[in-house]
């Protein structure tokens, strides 16, 4: 039972030290990339965009039928000058 054990304690240290091996180069990489501002900016143009998507859908989807009622009296308006035009 006690040769379990240690074999046991073997396995999981070897298994220990191998994760602690890959931290230690994947922490040169997190250190690396944390210094990269370009990723940085990325994320904060994506959010910004997001943003923006968000406040335009946010604002069509409240506005729309006021927006599509505008819009149609303009181009009442334009078609009336125009056929007024030609008229004279």
């Amino acid at each position: 039972m006690n040769a379990i054990f240690v074999r046991m304690q073997v396995k999981c240290m070897s298994a220990v030290e191998s994760l602690k091996a890959r931290a230690g180069r994947s922490g040169a990489v997190g250190r690396r990339l944390g210094k990269d501002e370009r990723a940085a900016s990325v994320i904060e143009y994506a959010i910004l965009l997001g943003v923006i998507v968000g406040a335009v859908t946010v604002a069509v989807t409240t506005f729309g039928t006021e927006i599509q009622n505008v819009l149609a009296g303009i181009t009442t308006r334009v078609t009336n000058t125009v056929s007024d035009v030609g008229n004279t």
